[in-house]
Order: C-alpha cells, then structure tokens, then sequence
C-alpha cells in the first residue's frame, strides 16, 4: 500500500515538473554521510540549518509527513514566490475527515540542506508566515538517520539493511514500526499508565513537534484522566505515570498534550521526541525499524552508576559518567551548552558548572551556572543559549561576564529539585545579590512547574521535614 501511494505522489509530482518548463539544471546531492547540527532549543526538535536562494531557512525533519513543504513566507515583494504547478492530495495524519489534504504545488529550485543541494523539486506550499521548509518522507524515507540528544546532532545514512556495531557500554533496544494502512505514517506501540488506567496501542511516531500527544477519546474509555481546566475550555495535557514503548523503555512521569479532535482513528495519538529523544536514537523509516541506545547502569551501595561513553571494558561503571555536558560556540558572544543525566533522578537534581577561560582554565565569576532537572528518569536532556534574553535584562552583569567564558567542565552535583527552576532548566545565580534566574525548558503547560499526581501522600522531603515546626508536646 505505501509503494503504491509513494508511486502516485511521484507520478503527481513527475507531471508537475513537466508542467514547469525547462530549468537550470541542478544535480541532487545525497545526505549519507552528513552530520548536521540541530537548531538550539530547550527542546530537542529535529530542526537544521538550510538555505533557500541563498536565504538562510530553519529545515523541520517529519516523517509523517508525506510530502516536502515551504511556506509562502519564503517570498516577498522583493522575491517573487514561483507560479504555482499543480496540486497533490495526499494523506495528513492532522487533516479532517478523509485523513487527505489538498496542497498547492510550487517548483523550488536553490534548495540546500547543510550544504547540500536537493535539486529542482515540487513541493507544497503552505500559508505560513515564517519562512520555514519541511522534508518529508519523500526525502527522508531513504535514510536512517541517528539523533543524538546530548551533542543535538543529526547523521544521515543510508537506510539499513544490517545492524550496527554494538557498543559493550550501551544498551540497545531495537523496536519494530508498523505503517499506517492509508497513510503509510510510521507507528510504534507503547503503553501509556495513570494509576490503574493504562492504555495500549499504536502511536504515530513523529518528529515535528517536541511534544508527544494522546487522543482524547480513547484515553477517556480508559479512565485516564485530563488536567482540570476552566470552565467550558478543552483539556490542555495529560499528566501520566509512564509512557513505555517495552517493559523498562520509555520515561516517567511525562506530560503529554491532550489530542483534543485526534483525526486518526486507529492510532492513539503521536510520540514525540519527549519519549524516544531520551535515548541516541536511529530512525529507519524504510526499513521500519526504530533503535534506541543509552549508557548500561548499575546499582551499586544503593545508587547507579554509569558505563563510560565508548569504553571497551563496561565493568567501569562510574557516577559522574552519569552525566553530559556538550557546549558549541555560537555567534555574539553566546554558545549553546546541553546537559544530560543518563540516571534515574527520584528527588530531581542540579548540575553545576564551571566556566573556562580561552586557556581552557576556570575562570572566577560572581555568577554560578549549572543545570537543574525536576524527577525523571533516565536521559533528561536541555539545551540552552547562553548568556538568554532574559538573563541579559534581568542581571546585565552575568550576561556581560558570561560572555567572556569559552567553554563550561561539569562541578559539583546535588540532589533535590531546584524549586525556582521548575522542569529542566539552566541557571544563573549570584551569590553578592542572592539572585536567581533560570530558563526552563517547556511542556505542554509552558514553563510552569509539573503538577505530580499521586493516589497516596507522599512522606515529606528532609529539606520539609528540616522546615516543619518542632512539636510542642
């Protein structure tokens, strides 16, 4: 069914480009080979660099999406956008009923992924305002391509046909993908828990939006249960106990948007980069499979301990391998700098860090940075531009000195969630004023703290239990 779909958009496609004219010639170049660095984000998206005439543009990787698209955003007076060719139905895992959508097709020529040119395409057009380009799987289908959240890099291969070498200091977790019979989107199973409600069944697997989403009919046969909202509004989240694509694999606890109006009748909604983005991911569309790695743990006196990244001898199981911090430099003075826990985090924990000189030797600052995670489990992941805005506004003094700093080692770790940080976040403290400001990385509810559920009361925290009155008998 997917052949014979991918077969008609190309033959749709075919008689658009005859319909064109003749163009310069452009020879298409291949993406094997390439790795590419993701746009920085609280978030991990699968968002690269591209160049449209010359343009800089922001390239969104989605697989379910089955035909590549650029917003008329792109063209100005200045610009003019290229006639219009033709049209494409084709299925859209968002569209109404009909599971169709009808899209205008534009000839699009100077097209560059990294610095690779994709060659005189048609492709549809869509009404947005930004100029933004989409690859779809009519790009993307002939590659594995293997995301790496800690470094938030992208390498293109060619679609697998064998395994890869396996590393003694990983796990690894190969997941088949189904296909949607209409669509041909890729689905994976998973297993999505609140308290005693649990819900089972295919996901669309995607890689647009940062957040994953559950459909609201379904989740509701279940019993599971929405977030309050103000009167006559539509749920905004689902916070759930665990969301598991194999026993073990998956994250906890997640939020996860409500799939108010999910179209799709046979899949319970979509899995983002909030779920398969904890792990060095490779997705191999063509081949239906999805492969997950992360760093082997061990419990030991009570506390896990982590396989050094590439070691040959996995006995060497550490603590602070347990931790990842990848910096690249940026523009302005600013870089972006990603922390990553690869352990279970019960109580939420923050990450210090150490800023570097341009001799590679710590500097001394009135202005400490670290990162801090609220309870997760494994592979918690942030990514943030430093000095951010708001840090500029707020203490001018940080954002100036912090713009001196060339590199950051991982310090000290702490136990405990950061209460003025909620969620994973980065932050700024200066000890003279006793200040602090933190950027935290979204959920489907914005930066506010994630509201835990819980069927029993929890005992309290000893920070709690140091803060409570003594008792006067």
């Amino acid at each position: 069914m997917r052949r014979a779909c991918l077969g008609a958009l190309l033959l749709v496609l075919a008689g658009c480009h005859r319909a064109a004219g003749p163009a310069a010639p452009e020879a298409p170049g291949t993406l094997v080979g390439q790795t590419l660095p993701l746009l920085p984000s609280p978030n991990l998206r699968l968002v690269v660099e591209g160049h449209l005439n010359g343009r800089p543009v922001p390239v969104v990787l989605d697989i379910a999406r089955a035909l590549t698209a650029v917003s008329s955003g792109c063209w100005d007076e200045k610009r003019p956008r290229p006639p219009t060719v033709g049209s494409a139905r084709v299925p859209d895992v968002y569209a109404g009923p009909g599971g169709v959508r009808d899209w205008p097709l534009v000839r699009v020529s100077g097209l560059r992924v990294g610095g690779v040119a994709l060659g005189a395409r048609g492709v549809g057009l869509t009404d947005e305002r930004a100029c933004a380009v989409t690859l779809g799987a009519d790009v993307l289908a002939s590659y594995a391509f293997t995301v790496d959240p800690l470094r938030r890099e992208v390498t293109f291969e060619k679609s697998r046909a064998t395994a890869p070498t396996e590393d003694p200091a990983e796990e690894v977790f190969r997941l088949e993908l189904a296909r949607e019979p209409v669509g041909d989107w890729p689905l994976l199973a998973a297993r999505v828990t609140q308290g005693e409600a649990a819900l089972t069944g295919p996901f669309v697997l995607g890689t647009r939006e940062p957040f994953s989403r559950l459909a609201l009919e379904p989740a509701a046969a279940q019993g599971l249960q929405p977030l309050e909202t103000a009167s006559n509004l539509p749920p905004r989240a689902y916070v759930v106990d665990a969301v598991e694509v194999a026993s073990g694999v998956g994250v906890k606890p997640v939020v996860l948007e409500a799939g108010v109006g999910w179209r799709n009748p046979i899949t319970l909604g979509r899995l983002g980069p909030d779920v398969w983005g904890r792990f060095r991911a490779t997705l191999d569309v063509q081949g239906d499979t999805l492969v997950l790695r992360r760093p082997r743990v061990q419990v030991s006196e009570g506390r896990q301990r982590c396989a050094r990244p590439g070691s040959q001898n996995p006995e060497e199981f550490r603590e602070e391998s347990c931790f990842g911090l990848h910096v690249r430099r940026g523009t302005e003075g600013r870089m972006a700098v990603t922390g990553a826990v690869f352990r279970d985090l019960p109580e939420g924990g923050r990450v210090h860090l150490e800023p570097l000189g341009e001799d590679g030797k710590p500097l001394t600052l009135d202005c400490q940075v670290g990162f801090s995670f609220s309870p997760t489990t494994r592979g918690a992941t942030t990514q943030h531009l430093v000095p951010w805005p708001r840090l500029a506004q707020a203490m001018p003094e940080c954002g100036e000195a912090l713009k001196a700093v060339r590199g950051y080692s991982l310090a000290l770790f702490e136990e405990g969630q950061f209460q003025e940080c909620p969620n994973a976040c980065i932050f700024v403290h200066q000890p003279s004023t006793r200040r602090t400001v933190c950027e935290c990385q979204p959920t489907p509810l914005g930066e506010v703290a994630v509201p835990r559920r819980s069927n029993t009361p929890q005992p309290p925290t000893k920070k709690e239990r140091e803060q409570e009155p003594e008792d006067p008998k």
